[in-house]
């Protein structure tokens, strides 16, 4: 099997028969689902506290004698108001969470960010000099973790922030940039060679 059989079974060739493959050109990573499922759980909590507090401090036994059978009608508006803001706040995060994602060719790691104003970062599988992986004891019971890529030309980590699986996406990772880390430290021990000084 050649480097580029590997790299092709790496990111997703299926192949049909001997004429026909379907060739997956990426990988498309977004953050834990578990993090999406938390921050709408949260947006429950609070509309619901929201519900219970205006009920609790509006809603007293004098100011319920003062308005006594239009109170339904007051409520009515209200309820539809606080159900509009709940429901703009979940679309906001569903939009937010899909178009954050990281995306691995078989030539670069990408960031894509943003729902408006659209941001893009590049790094070249070349360029990236380790991959570690950070997971906690939830993140081990959930499958989530940070993915930190060393980019020797930037000197800084690239981070794959709270991924799902990210040891599936490490090993990938792994897979892709031994022939570039193996490059790279020719070139390195190249430079830094002593010269000969019997010339």
């Amino acid at each position: 099997m050649t480097n580029l059989d590997y790299k092709e079974k790496l990111l997703g060739v299926i192949r049909k028969d001997e004429d026909h493959k379907i060739i997956v050109t990426h990988i498309t990573i977004r953050q834990s689902i578990f993090f999406l499922v938390l921050r709408l759980l949260t947006i429950e909590a609070i509309a619901t506290t929201a519900v219970i507090v205006f009920h609790t401090l509006l809603f007293t036994p004098q100011i319920s004698d003062r308005i006594g059978s239009n109170i339904a009608l007051f409520n009515i508006p209200v309820f539809i108001l606080l159900v509009l803001i709940k429901t703009s706040f979940v679309i906001f995060v569903i939009a937010q969470w899909l178009n954050e994602y990281y995306e691995i060719t078989a030539k670069e790691v990408i960031y894509r960010r943003g729902l408006i104003l659209r941001r893009e970062e590049q790094h070249k599988l070349a360029h990236i000099g380790s991959v570690r992986l950070e997971q906690g004891f939830l993140g081990r019971i959930f499958n989530y973790g940070t993915l930190k890529l060393f980019n020797w030309t930037i000197e800084r980590d690239v981070v794959m922030y709270l991924i799902h699986n990210p040891r599936k996406y490490q090993n990938i990772l792994d897979e892709l940039i031994p022939e570039a880390d193996k490059s790279k430290k020719v070139f390195r021990e190249h430079i830094l060679e002593p010269e000969d000084d019997s010339l």
